[in-house]
């Protein structure tokens, strides 16, 4: 049984560009593993920041994914509204954070595969976004059918035993709190370490820590958005 954690930044790259960053890592549901004491044990709050978070990732056999996106504003349009057969209307940011929400947690259970014999139930918390109920369950749905699906048959087709009984139960939002002093509970926590993941992604890669791996994922979300525009995913 594993927590997963995520969260995102969204910010402005360029005038006319805006950049997505969503991060998520994983740990088992252990008491002495991750519990309320976690933070002070691993000096997690200590500058700079990474650095505590690879150790602590190293000691409780975690794993973390981050990705980044840089979308042009003519593509990311905050104003858009999408649609889909179970979704009649979200906006288009919030279409490119579940998105990028499911590639990561997709990508992230693949990477825990390096690092784990056997991944079995899964709970994911998450830094609370406003998505209409429709887009929420149609979000979930996605992740408990077809991410676990995808997975199963990426591991059965290269012969690896360790997702059999992979399933995701819990998707929660989690209060995130930009002040240590007011973060209560290993929830908060975990969505604290996702945020910092975020907020210091541009070192992750000179850090090279085994257990947090990135990429940049522009070129997936842009060609999976622009569909929503009448063009095909291989349209350049």
């Amino acid at each position: 049984m594993h927590y997963f954690f995520l969260d995102e930044s969204i910010r402005s790259a360029t005038p006319a560009q805006k950049k997505i960053v969503m991060a998520a890592w994983a740990v088992e549901q252990r008491m002495w593993t991750w519990n309320n004491d976690t933070a002070d044990a691993f000096s997690l709050f200590r500058s700079p920041v990474l650095k505590p978070i690879c150790s602590m990732l190293e000691s409780v056999n975690g794993a973390a994914f981050a990705g980044v996106a840089s979308l042009d504003d003519s593509l990311y349009r905050a104003g858009e509204i999408d649609s889909t057969n179970d979704v009649p209307a979200m906006k288009r940011p919030d279409l490119i954070w579940s998105m990028s929400a499911v590639f990561v947690l997709g990508t992230l259970i693949l990477k825990l595969l390096q690092h784990s014999r056997e991944i079995g139930t899964v709970d994911i918390y998450f830094d609370f976004k406003n998505l209409k109920p429709d887009h929420s369950e149609a979000w979930k749905k996605t992740l408990r059918e077809l991410v676990v699906k995808s997975a199963k048959r990426f591991a059965w087709e290269r012969s690896l035993g360790q997702l059999k009984k992979l399933n995701i139960r819990r998707i929660e939002p989690v209060k995130k709190e930009s002040h240590l002093a007011n973060v209560k509970n290993k929830f908060q926590m975990g969505v604290w370490a996702a945020d910092k993941l975020c907020q210091y992604f541009d070192e992750i890669e000179p850090l090279k820590c085994p257990r947090i791996s990135s990429i940049d994922m522009s070129e997936s979300v842009r060609r999976t958005t622009q569909q929503w525009d009448g063009k095909s995913f291989y349209e350049s």
